[in-house]
């Protein structure tokens, strides 16, 4: 279908100040613009702002799964929301081969230093029930939860004595 001037110059500008906002996958952008404009508008649209470089989902991928690991989310909890995003298998996997399961432990050990240690009691099986809960519900895998809470029984957690 053809369009006038006008309505690919409206898509183009909505496009162009969604991604002002922040960044978005290719999905985002095309739900948010499917509110407003035909399918094959909104493909030609991303289309056009993936060729310009204004929509990049590798640098996208990678910036949001850093932040979700701020965040203290677990490996499947941050592979949920990216794919929920819209982002590829492959970038997702990328992301995941760069942070490995030490990477998770530490951030677990973390966690559990910053906000579970008054929590957790290793003499209470159901507080280490509820913090196991509480960090699954993070994402974590529960083998990698099981080895950071022995090593933090153990002792085995100097940097995070300070």
């Amino acid at each position: 279908m053809s369009y006038t001037d006008d309505e690919r110059i409206r898509a183009k500008r909505r496009a162009l100040y969604i991604l002002a906002q922040r960044d978005h996958s290719k999905k985002e952008l095309y739900d948010k613009l499917i509110k407003n404009y035909p399918p094959d508008l909104c493909e030609m649209v991303v289309g056009l702002m993936c060729e310009h470089d204004l929509i990049n989902e590798e640098k996208y991928t990678e910036k949001l799964y850093r932040a979700y690991i701020n965040k203290g989310w677990g490996k499947s909890k941050i592979r949920f929301e990216l794919r929920r995003k819209g982002l590829p298998d492959s970038l997702i996997s990328q992301q995941e081969e760069e942070y490995d399961t030490e990477d998770f432990i530490d951030e677990i050990m973390h966690l559990v230093d910053k906000k579970y240690a008054s929590k957790l009691d290793f003499s209470d099986y159901k507080s280490v029930q509820r913090v196991t809960a509480a960090l699954a519900r993070r994402g974590f895998a529960y083998d990698d939860i099981k080895l950071a809470l022995s090593r933090i029984k153990d002792g085995d957690y100097d940097e995070y004595d300070e």
